[in-house]
């Protein structure tokens, strides 16, 4: 194992985008979010007013994202899907790396 810290690879920013929130049996969308949220993960922290049953679904994949790996369902590096454990409502999530320096 390489010891030099400067060798590791720096963790990637990573959001979270609440892209779907199907409307459930009772007629009733997601209880905690609404499409088009955005969340910024950080590090091992679940973001505020965040959905903790959603939150421990994404975070194998939140972590995949923050490390610079891909899933091979993938489409396009650096972006995945999930969805909420829901089964009547399941959310899908967008989690996305990003550069914050070239977001401003």
């Amino acid at each position: 194992m390489d010891k030099e810290y400067g060798n590791y690879q720096k963790p990637r920013k990573v959001r979270i985008v609440v892209e779907k929130c199907p409307v459930g049996r009772e007629g009733r969308p997601c209880h905690c979010h609404e499409e088009g949220q955005v969340f910024t993960f950080d590090f091992e922290r679940c973001p505020s007013d965040f959905c903790a049953a959603a939150f421990h679904n994404l975070w194998p994949q939140l972590r995949v994202m923050e490390l610079g790996g891909r899933h091979p369902w993938d489409e396009t590096a650096g972006v995945t899907r999930v969805a909420c454990p829901d089964p009547d409502k399941p959310t899908i999530f967008r989690i996305e790396t990003f550069d914050p320096d070239e977001e401003e």
